[in-house]
C-alpha cells in the first residue's frame, strides 16, 4: 500500500510504500493515531489483507516503515479495522481474529457466524446470525484462564433468534 498525508503548505506527501506484495489487496485498514500506545504517542500503523493472510507495519515520523507481522485467520478475511490500537480481522464464517498492540499478540476465536459488527470505544459488537449480540472489550484483551481463548460475551439474544444484519453503536 501506499499511504499518503495532505499538508496545506505543501499538498499531498508520501509517508509509506510497502514493498511489493505478490497478492491483490482486497482490504486496506489504517490507523492514523495511537495515542499512549505500546508502540509510541505518534505510530501510525497500516494492515492489508488478502484472503486469509493479513501484514501490518507500523509507521514512524520519519517515514519509515517495519513490519509487525504477518497473520493467518485460517478463513477469508472479510473486514479488517481498527479499534483503538487493536486489529480485528472478521468473517462471517464466525472467526475473529485480534492483534493486541500491548501484548503482540495475535488471538483467534471461533464464535457464531458474524452478519455484523460495530466498535464503541474499546468495545467490538459483534451481530451474529443466532439472533446474539456479542461483544469484546479488546482494550483489555481478556482471556478465560481455562483455555486461553478470547473472552466473548453475549450480551444479548433475540428470542426467536432472527440473525442481526446490522449494528449501529453510539457510546457517549
Amino acid at each position: 500500500p501506499f499511504v499518503a498525508r495532505m499538508k496545506e503548505t505543501s499538498g499531498w506527501q508520501q509517508v509509506f510504500s510497502s514493498p511489493r506484495l505478490d497478492w491483490v489487496i482486497e482490504r486496506v485498514a489504517l490507523n492514523a493515531k495511537v495515542l499512549g500506545g505500546a508502540l509510541g504517542d505518534h505510530d501510525k500503523m497500516v494492515a492489508v489483507a488478502s484472503c486469509n493472510e493479513i501484514i501490518l507495519w507500523a509507521l514512524q515520523a520519519d517515514g519509515n516503515g517495519s513490519e509487525i507481522g504477518v497473520f493467518h485467520l485460517g478463513v477469508p478475511v472479510e473486514a479488517l479495522f481498527f479499534v483503538g490500537n487493536q486489529l480485528i480481522a472478521t468473517s462471517h464464517t464466525g472467526k475473529i481474529g485480534v492483534w493486541n498492540a500491548v501484548t503482540k499478540h495475535w488471538q483467534i476465536q471461533d464464535v457464531v457466524p458474524i452478519n455484523s459488527y460495530d466498535a464503541a470505544g474499546t468495545f467490538l459488537l459483534l451481530g451474529c446470525n443466532n439472533g446474539s449480540i456479542y461483544y469484546v472489550d479488546v482494550q483489555k484483551f481478556p482471556l478465560r484462564m481455562k483455555d486461553n481463548d478470547l473472552l466473548v460475551t453475549e450480551l444479548y439474544r433475540d428470542p426467536t433468534e432472527d440473525a442481526v444484519t446490522a449494528l449501529s453503536v453510539y457510546l457517549t
